[in-house]
């Protein structure tokens, strides 16, 4: 097997070294492979028995399963069901044994640690919203632990699905990841000034409590810096004492 496969533009097994799974899953079934195949998939299931027991699950309800045998129909009663997990219904709808662990079926865990593809809709529209909320690209980055190179080529259209995990991270970006010098639109932070003024605060008062330099509010009137928004946000929170 060629180290680059053309067919499928994947590189093939012999780019990777003997006891990666990566080697594995490429066709090498040799026993350092396979040790490391096996080593993956019990890491796998324990940290979907860790994450298992995380979850509050209903109560297990008792389940009655029917089938065939060989002298006709047959059916008994489970006195524990598989309650499910991330809010959705058991998809095999199993029950649960003696020695289950996590208190959920095998399905049910594989599902919680589950990193397929996923369609970086998404995650690019998000991106996008941050975008126009005055979080660049970059900074979605470093806060979702992901490569820019990676969202620069799911905005470019080079990269049409991305990993669960990837897709979760970004998902998670708020407009709290700002970074200081980035620009944010300044009419909340001009109306929250004006507000100080009319409590009788004078420009040179607010701008020393501001950190200014010059006894001036030179700040942006259309888009001012994002450290420059959240420092007129805590002054005023301070004054008004108002609750953050």
């Amino acid at each position: 097997m060629n180290a680059f496969d053309k067919r499928s533009r994947m590189p093939g097994a012999e780019a990777f070294e003997h006891g990666t799974r990566a080697r594995y899953t490429r066709g090498c079934r040799c026993r350092l492979c396979t040790s490391s195949n096996v080593a993956r998939y019990h890491e796998r299931q324990a940290r979907g028995i860790a994450l298992a027991k995380e979850l509050v699950a209903p109560p297990p309800a008792p389940l009655r399963r029917t089938w065939l045998g060989p002298d006709g129909p047959r059916s008994r009663v489970f006195r524990h069901s598989c309650p499910g997990v991330l809010g959705q219904p058991c998809p095999i709808r199993s029950y649960l044994r003696k020695d289950s662990k996590g208190g959920c079926c095998r399905a049910c865990r594989e599902r919680l640690v589950w990193d397929g593809l996923v369609p970086a809709a998404a995650a690019l529209e998000h991106v996008k919203r941050l975008s126009r909320a005055g979080v660049g690209y970059k900074s979605v980055a470093a806060a979702a632990d992901v490569s820019s190179t990676t969202i620069m080529a799911m905005r470019a259209g080079r990269k049409t699905r991305i990993r669960a995990s990837t897709e979760a991270r970004i998902l998670g970006v708020d407009r709290a990841a700002v970074a200081d010098g980035a620009k944010v639109q300044a009419g909340r932070a001009w109306k929250r000034i004006r507000s100080l003024l009319e409590e009788g605060y004078s420009k040179a008062e607010l701008a020393r409590r501001l950190g200014k330099r010059q006894p001036a509010l030179q700040l942006g009137r259309g888009r001012m810096t994002a450290i420059n928004a959240s420092m007129v946000e805590r002054l005023y929170r301070t004054i008004m004492e108002v609750p953050a």
